[in-house]
């Protein structure tokens, strides 16, 4: 009988097979961006366990998360907040519910989470507890965004397809009456300078004739000022024609060739001018002279400007006229043009201001609002390796900033920056490196309050100006009357160490954004700093 061999049976795991199991699910957790978390059935907002995912994916420590009651409540985005708060019971018995909202991670900025949530019943000790994650699907909603954005491109440039089309027949429509005017217009003048000696002498001979209680004199003055309306309005009829063939012709894939601006605001006041005016009572013009040319597509910045004037009369609110600024100017620091919009119409909010580029982000949406002409412009300012910037308040106005370089392989590269004004070099010194060494904000610095607005005006990137108001020569007060004057949108913080300075404040001068006194309160500087909300570039 043969011996019984005994079988060597591996096992799939050692002895220590629970512990092995979690280190390999830990390994798998930190590879993926998900973050479990545990939290109270009574108090759904408090979070007893979270994993150590959440310091990689959100920059915060376990601790801070688990020891702070309304963590997950106060960093959700304002705008997601109700939302979350309404489903977030149903989502406690449906993990194929999940919520997506933005999340505030511990650099300021926001991800989007997809959080998943299940009410589980513990055998053991009788208690419930809601298990859950929070995936970080921020790159999805990007892609997702991206590939509506591309679609509503696509679907764009079919309409201005079909668009060009119908704007070539119409200024073609228009174009045929129009020449039979402008080719008469001669004859026309010629007759009269024929008529008017004859009609001179008639009324010569019988001085009081009269038709429709007009003299002869004042009816050939009336005939003379029409003969000139009728040739401005056609002249004006061509140029419009002329710029709506020139739009009907816009070729996507046409190489880029050198642009003049100025002409490029002109053609664009050309079209949009008459709505222009009928929003705002105020449209001052002021182009620059010595503006370089730019290489780049003509069409394309007309529709950008374009987009950013119509934007300017929709922000003025309705039956209340307003104020609308075209300029444009060269930086020799930067080699940039620049073309700056700006109305006194409603403003806007940080919260808006933020997302204002955004795809199909729009506070138009009831009045025909796509959210798609700021984006646009936004991408073909891009294509130009430009830059385009938007500062607001609410209720003062808009302002934006389109930065073209006139070399392209030279991008523009800028960042919001306050500028502080002081004589004391230590006070200069300990903000510099309070906002620039540890909070990663430039700042740069002056000591000369006279040199401020020269400076803002080679240094578009400036939105704030912090001052001491106790300077030689030009005080605090004054230099904040002409700031406001000249850049209404631009926060103007003032500090001194003199409480009386804080409190008489001279009445020619206009209220500054905050007051501080000395020493300056760091924290509290900043806290309204990022309340004000700052220039998006």
């Amino acid at each position: 009988m043969t011996p019984s061999r005994k079988t060597n049976i591996r096992k799939p795991y050692p002895d220590n097979e629970p512990l092995l199991f979690r280190e390999q699910l830990s390994l798998l957790l930190e590879c993926l961006p998900i973050i479990p978390f545990v939290c109270d059935v009574k108090d759904s907002f408090r979070i007893r366990f979270i994993h150590p995912a959440i310091q990689t994916i959100a920059g915060y420590s376990p601790e801070t998360v688990t020891i702070t009651p309304d963590f997950w409540k106060a960093h959700i985005h304002p705008e997601d907040l109700s939302m979350a708060l309404e489903k977030l019971p149903e989502s406690h018995n449906a993990c194929d519910s999940p919520l997506e909202y933005r999340f505030r991670i511990a650099d300021g900025s926001y991800k989007w989470f997809r959080d998943r949530r299940k009410l589980l019943h513990s055998t053991r000790h009788g208690a419930r507890y809601i298990i859950g994650s929070w995936q970080d699907i921020t790159q999805e909603k990007q892609l997702q965004m991206e590939s509506e954005y591309r679609l509503q491109q696509v679907i764009q440039a079919d309409k201005l397809a079909s668009l060009g089309e119908v704007v070539a027949g119409v200024a073609h429509e228009i174009n045929n009456p129009n020449s039979f005017i402008t080719y008469n217009m001669p004859l026309l003048e010629e007759t009269w300078l024929f008529l008017k000696p004859i009609i001179t002498g008639f009324s010569k001979d019988y001085p009081e004739w009269q038709t429709s209680g007009l003299r002869i004199p004042e009816l050939c003055q009336d005939m003379e000022e029409m003969i000139q309306a009728i040739r401005i309005g056609s002249d004006r009829i061509t140029k419009v024609v002329s710029s709506l063939k020139d739009f009907a012709r816009m070729d996507q894939n046409a190489p880029t060739r050198p642009v003049s601006v100025n002409e490029v605001i002109e053609k664009t006041m050309v079209i949009v001018g008459g709505q222009l005016r009928k929003a705002a009572s105020q449209i001052k013009m002021k182009l620059s002279s010595d503006l370089p040319e730019i290489q780049g597509h003509f069409m394309k910045l007309e529709q950008v400007v374009a987009n950013l004037l119509l934007n300017a009369a929709n922000a003025i609110p309705v039956k209340e006229k307003g104020r609308i600024l075209i300029a444009t100017r060269y930086i020799h620091r930067i080699e940039s043009v620049l073309i700056e919009v700006e109305d006194s119409g409603a403003g806007m909010k940080p919260g808006i201001m933020d997302r204002i580029f955004e795809p199909f982000f729009t506070t138009r949406r009831d009045t025909g609002g796509t959210g798609l002409g700021l984006s646009l412009s936004y991408g073909l300012i891009k294509e130009h390796s430009g830059r385009i910037g938007v500062l607001s308040k609410p209720g003062i106005g808009t302002r934006f900033t389109v930065y073209l370089p006139v070399n392209k392989d030279r991008p523009v590269e800028l960042r919001p920056t306050i500028l502080c004004v002081d004589d004391d070099p230590g006070v200069l010194s300990m903000l510099r490196k309070y906002f620039v060494s540890v909070k990663n904000i430039p700042l740069e610095t002056l000591t000369r309050s006279e040199e401020v607005l020269g400076y803002i005006e080679n240094h578009p990137e400036v939105d704030i100006v912090i001052s001491d108001i106790m300077m030689p020569g030009m005080n605090g007060w004054d230099l904040l009357t002409q700031i406001k004057k000249k850049y209404p949108l631009i926060t103007v913080i003032l500090f001194s160490g003199d409480l009386d300075q804080l409190e008489r404040k001279p009445d020619h001068a206009r209220r500054p954004d905050y007051l501080f006194s000395k020493p300056v309160p760091l924290k509290s500087l900043l806290e309204s700093i990022n309340t004000i909300g700052r220039q998006k570039l």
